[in-house]
Order: C-alpha cells, then sequence, then structure tokens
C-alpha cells in the first residue's frame, strides 16, 4: 500500500542506544521517550516506518575500524523495545531477499552493513511497494547513518523531516555539521511534538504496554 508519508527509524538498536552496547551513542537512551512517542504515533496514524538495522558478520571489515556491533543473531543486534513493532517484516542484506509484492507490514526493517539505508540490495523494490513521497527521520548516530541514509534518500527525490530531537550523535561538534549539511541538503527540521501534532493530533495515547 502506498502512502504519501513514512517514517524512517534509522539504527535504533541495543548496541547503539543502551549504555552496555557495545557501539553506545553517548546520551542515546534520552531520545528513547521521543523515540517511543513517534513509534505510537506510527500505531496511530496506521503509517509505516521503515527501519534501518546494522546486520554484521562476525569478521565485518568495518571492525578494524569500529567495535565489533550489531552482530547478527546478538542481543546487541535487536532493536530497542521502544521501536520494535509486532510482525515486523525483515529484509535481509542479500539480493533476492524481498519479492514484491509483499505482504503490508507496519514496520519494514532494512538490513545493512554499511552507513546507507539504500545500500541493501533489496531497497529499490522496497520503496517501490511504499512509494512514500515524504519520509519522517530519526534515530542514531547523527554523523553516521543517520547522515548518510538522509543524504542518499535527499538524492533519489524524496522529501525528509529530520526530527532533531529524536537523533542523536556521537561527536557533538561532528553532529552539528552533518545538520548544517542535511539542511543545505533539503532535510526540514521538525520536533516530535511537530510531528505528531501533524500526524497524529495534539496527543498520542501509548499503544503498547
Amino acid at each position: 500500500m502506498n502512502h504519501a508519508v513514512a517514517f524512517l527509524d534509522i539504527d535504533t538498536q541495543v548496541d547503539f542506544m543502551r549504555p552496555e552496547g557495545s557501539l553506545y551513542v553517548p546520551g542515546a537512551e534520552s531520545i528513547i521517550p521521543n523515540l517511543r512517542r513517534l513509534m505510537d504515533c506510527v500505531i496511530e496514524s496506521g503509517l509505516p516506518v521503515l527501519s534501518s538495522a546494522d546486520a554484521h558478520l562476525p569478521d565485518d571489515p568495518s571492525f578494524s575500524r569500529w567495535p565489533p556491533h550489531c552482530v547478527v543473531g546478538t542481543p546487541g543486534q535487536r532493536r530497542i523495545p521502544e521501536t520494535q513493532l509486532a510482525s515486523a517484516l525483515v529484509v535481509p542484506n542479500a539480493p533476492g531477499a524481498f519479492i514484491p509484492p509483499a505482504p503490508p507490514a507496519a514496520q519494514t526493517v532494512i538490513e545493512k552493513a554499511g552507513y546507507d539505508i539504500t545500500g541493501n540490495p533489496n531497497f529499490d523494490a522496497v520503496m517501490d511497494c511504499m512509494a512514500p513521497e515524504r519520509l519522517v527521520a530519526f534515530g542514531v548516530a547523527t554523523e553516521y547513518c543517520v547522515r548518510a541514509s538522509v543524504l542518499a534518500l535527499l538524492g533519489r527525490g524524496i522529501a525528509i523531516d529530520l526530527v532533531a530531537d529524536a537523533i542523536r550523535g556521537i561527536s557533538e561538534a561532528a553532529s552539528r555539521n552533518a545538520l548544517e549539511e542535511l539542511i543545505r541538503a533539503g532535510a526540514r527540521l521538525v520536533t516530535t511534538a511537530d510531528v505528531i501534532a501533524e500526524l497524529c493530533g495534539a496527543k498520542v495515547p501509548s499503544q503498547r504496554s
């Protein structure tokens, strides 16, 4: 089913979001209340959410730069409960893993090995099915996967609303530079309250226990 607007949840996984995670983004847990509000807005509005997920093998070459993280099948690779919906459709980072038309899903999880969600070879097929004109983006880390994914999507002509109080970066200076770059590229900064007021009404009752 096509929607003019969809949500984009970037890498809100345990290894990034929780202090015990192997590649913890400092202060990431501070945005979890807003992440929950946004995901409750997903449920309330009936709009879909596209979620990116790091999915590495144990010998991933990126581990020469970063500590091992989000290794497939480990607890750290899972999404935090606040951004995991029931019956999510997971699209592995392998050719032919998504064959359209797929059953509609409230949450589609796109696995990736790099910074950019569009690197999954099934990404175009998923987007052809969803066909959003605008994405409401949030997650981590601002100067890495958020930056790379948003730039790639803007380059494809998709409008991006970036939820400023629902993203977090590793370096304050690098995050600020990334935000400035994304704004120059055409992203529009919004707040969680802005999103809820537009798409879900002023209040979003919690839909999950």
